[in-house]
């Protein structure tokens, strides 16, 4: 299990909840909360810190976060 960032685990929780409740749910919205700054660098931590592949384009995590 990896530590993320309370915020970023109660929005997971929230997501996850909601699809289970409400199944015809269509989250329009999720958009935005993929994006959010604080989200990106997470998913780029965590993909880094345990040697994630390259993704479709090629580009692998030895590249500096920026």
């Amino acid at each position: 299990m990896t530590n993320t960032p309370v915020n970023l685990q109660e929005l997971r929780r929230k997501i996850y909840l909601k699809a289970k409740v409400k199944e015809t749910w269509r989250f329009w919205e999720l958009y935005v909360h993929v994006c959010k700054e604080e989200t990106l660098y997470e998913a780029y931590r965590l993909a880094k810190s345990n040697g994630g592949a390259p993704g479709i384009d090629g580009i692998t995590s030895d590249r500096p976060l920026e």
